[in-house]
């Protein structure tokens, strides 16, 4: 790591967080038979101890309390909360019902509301190169969108909400860890509410058998690894470059749906398929040369 450009390891995290996000459509594909609400709950709940660990490891405690003291900062981190406990579900449910190739248009389409995003509220250009990228993967989507015979309005709620939630911790001066720390802090509170009212109906599965217990627990697990790599690679890389590089996990959800799920695939949706990902490559190459180095977040 120490011969990558700050840029460089941004464009890095922002890889593995899209790994993690890719596998785990096949990894919620195999708890179709758990509740959509307690895998949410689970993936906030299991998310906290993890990220009390790593903020205590490196001392940021202080910075937590700071953020307390905050009224600003604590508000727009509980909003964020709450958007992504939407996505969460939403993105569960997606998979539990079948779906799992609308869920992946959504991620498709989330990148191009990024780059919108960053030329409207972060002042963003891009070079010619980029453009012809942004315009391949534009392409790409209305194809795929066609193909689906439906107007996209799953995956524009999915690609929506999470275009807001990274925009919003970009913005926000908060460190990833510590932000993602604080969030989940907010969000335990109603979620192990949430969890007692299954188990008092009688649909949790939690601690009724091993298999379960530690697939719920490894959903924690899951999701503190991505969206801490994501909200690393924020800091150092443009907004827009970050959205572009989205669309690893979508492709990666899309094999999963054709090939392991066993939904159609036709000559059209494979189109799309190869615009975004000719897209990515010219972006990703693009990115990395033109990338403007960004001093190390503190």
């Amino acid at each position: 790591m120490n011969g990558l450009s700050e840029s460089q390891k941004g464009i890095l995290f922002c890889v593995i967080a899209h790994l993690f996000w890719g596998g785990m459509a096949p990894y919620f594909g195999f708890m179709r038979h758990v509740n959509v609400m307690e895998i949410a709950v689970n993936r906030g709940v299991w998310s906290l101890p993890i990220a009390l660990a790593i903020v205590g490891w490196f001392g940021q405690f202080p910075d937590i309390a700071r953020i307390f003291r905050n009224p600003k900062q604590l508000a727009i981190l509980a909003f964020t909360s709450s958007i992504i406990v939407f996505n969460w579900g939403f993105y569960v449910w997606s998979i539990e019902v079948g779906r799992t190739l609308e869920s992946s248009l959504g991620y498709f389409i989330n990148p191009l509301l990024n780059v919108v995003a960053g030329y409207l509220f972060l002042h963003e250009r891009f070079t010619r190169a980029q453009i012809v990228a942004i315009a391949l993967a534009a392409l790409g989507v209305v194809i795929q969108t066609v193909a689906t015979g439906v107007f996209p309005w799953l995956g524009l709620m999915l690609g929506g909400s999470f275009c807001i939630y990274g925009l919003l911790r970009k913005m926000i001066p908060v460190g990833a860890t510590q932000g993602f720390l604080v969030e989940v802090m907010i969000i335990t509170p109603p979620l192990l509410a949430v969890e007692y009212w299954l188990m008092q109906k009688g649909v949790a599965r939690f601690g009724t058998n091993p298999k379960d217990t530690l697939m719920l627990l490894g959903c924690g697990v899951l999701t503190a690894g991505a969206l801490l790599f994501f909200a690393e690679s924020l800091k150092r890389i443009r907004y827009s470059t970050a959205g572009i590089l989205q669309y690893i996990s979508p492709s990666l959800v899309f094999l999963t749906a054709i090939f392991m799920f066993g939904e159609p695939m036709d000559r059209w949706k494979l189109l799309s398929f190869a615009c975004i990902w000719v897209a990515l490559a010219i972006y990703s190459i693009a990115a990395l040369r033109s990338e403007k180095p960004v001093p190390a977040p503190a």
